[in-house]
């Protein structure tokens, strides 16, 4: 069972009314709620791919090397 915990948090008038216009539910604390994991979820994601990306440039000497060996092989074929 998730436990809540009561927060207040500061919101600008602007974005209450952007708020008012898309929340169709009239929670707004589960919308806040839906929309802080949608926006952690990407933040995670982008991480993960900085991550890969680090990983995929680190090798990319042999990683092309290893492309171009196997072209050369199958131009044998």
């Amino acid at each position: 069972m998730i436990t809540k915990t009561k927060k207040s948090v500061s919101l600008s008038n602007v974005l209450l009314r952007k708020l008012a216009v898309h929340n169709q539910e009239r929670n707004i604390s589960q919308f806040v709620e839906t929309a802080l994991i949608y926006y952690i979820n990407e933040l995670e994601k982008q991480k993960r791919a900085q991550r890969d990306k680090k990983i995929i440039n680190a090798n990319a000497k042999r990683f092309n090397k290893q492309a171009e060996e196997n072209l050369q092989f199958q131009a044998l074929i």
